[in-house]
Parts: structure tokens; C-alpha cells; sequence
């Protein structure tokens, strides 16, 4: 099983929140509390860099889902990086992917 790793930095009047590894019911409180003190410190505009993630779970996914919602309710934003791949997939089928607005680089993201 990977190792969860989470990073953040502020990006101007972003803050990016990179995760790689997998994210599942195991440590989805962690994401949480990642994300929640990203915004709480640097405020409500977020991009979360998925490249590096391997694998979210749906418990994961409601992570992403909670802190959007959170972020709307504030006037805020988050944007995804999620590169082809299992984590884009995953969010595709789900019917969660509309919901986001998804980039395929953080280099495009932060533009």
C-alpha cells in the first residue's frame, strides 16, 4: 500500500495542496484536515494537485466534494489536477468530475 504524502504552498492568492499515494477511508481525515487548514491559512481559493495519487476511494472523493462545498458556501474556488488517469477515471464515473472545474497540468491551473 503507498504512503499518503501531503504538501501545500501558496501560490499568490492560491494555495495548492498536492497529494500522491492513495487516499482512502484509512486517511481521508487527514485530507480533510490538510485542506481545511490550507484554507483556513491561506484562504479560499484552492487547487489540489493530484498528479502524483495513485488511488481515492469514494470516501476520498467525498473529501473533495465536502471542501468544494465548504469553499462555495465562502465565495471561495477549488480546482483539481488530475492528469488521465485512474483518479480521473474515478471521478468520471462518479459523476463527480462536473462538478470541478479539472486541469490537466498545475502549470494550467494556476494560469
Amino acid at each position: 500500500m503507498d504512503v499518503l504524502e501531503m504538501t501545500r504552498r501558496r501560490h499568490g492568492e492560491l494555495v495548492v495542496v498536492s497529494l500522491a499515494g492513495e487516499v482512502d477511508v484509512d486517511n481521508a481525515s487527514q485530507v480533510r484536515q490538510c485542506l481545511g487548514e490550507a484554507v483556513e491559512i491561506h484562504g479560499p481559493r484552492l487547487v489540489v494537485d493530484l498528479t502524483a495519487l495513485t488511488f481515492i476511494d469514494t470516501t476520498g472523493l467525498g473529501v473533495l466534494v465536502r471542501q468544494l462545498a465548504d469553499l462555495r458556501a465562502r465565495d471561495g474556488s477549488m480546482a483539481l489536477v488530475a492528469p488521465d488517469g485512474q483518479v480521473l477515471r474515478r471521478l468520471r464515473r462518479t459523476n463527480l468530475a462536473p462538478l470541478f472545474p479539472i486541469y490537466d497540468t498545475l502549470s494550467q491551473a494556476l494560469d
